[in-house]
């Protein structure tokens, strides 16, 4: 346990990350578990994992400094261990094995968001290529309707 690490406490439903928020920290799970998401409370609301004693999770947030790419909420009575992007080092000096653990989780949601961008390309590519057809099928009707209409001024 770090010296000046800052213990956290949060109960079942809370929100502790929320998605597209920046956070300049990363917890450890003490007590309880987490739950993990893409889009939470969307009707694609989709689960990643539950996480609980020993696991970390919002590493990305210290790591890039982008917006969180996913919602993190205690699935039950939850100790978390808070660490920012300063005591990073020294957490990892003192916690070795979550250094695996942080790349585990960062290959996960990679994999899991590349997922995501599959089916969202193959989503558009579907809407594009009905979109496609339609035009088609509206250019055919202009044209009837056109010839159709210059027939009967003639």
């Amino acid at each position: 346990m770090m010296e000046n690490a800052k213990m956290q406490k949060f109960h079942a439903d809370d929100i502790i990350i929320k998605e597209g928020g920046r956070y300049d920290e990363m917890y450890k799970i003490v007590s309880g578990s987490v739950a993990v998401y893409i889009r939470y409370g969307e009707k694609e609301e989709h689960l990643i994992g539950i996480y609980s004693k020993s696991k970390c999770f919002g590493e990305t947030n210290v790591l890039s400094g982008q917006p969180s790419i996913y919602t993190a909420v205690a699935y039950d009575e939850v100790l978390l261990m808070r660490i920012t992007k300063e005591s990073l080092e020294e957490f990892i000096r003192n916690n070795p094995r979550n250094a695996i653990d942080i790349m585990q989780n960062m290959v996960h949601t990679n994999m899991l968001m590349q997922k995501n961008i599959d089916l969202l390309l193959d989503d558009l590519y579907e809407k594009q290529d009905l979109n496609k057809k339609r035009t088609e099928d509206m250019k055919e009707k202009i044209k009837r309707y056109s010839m159709g209409g210059l027939g009967i001024l003639r």
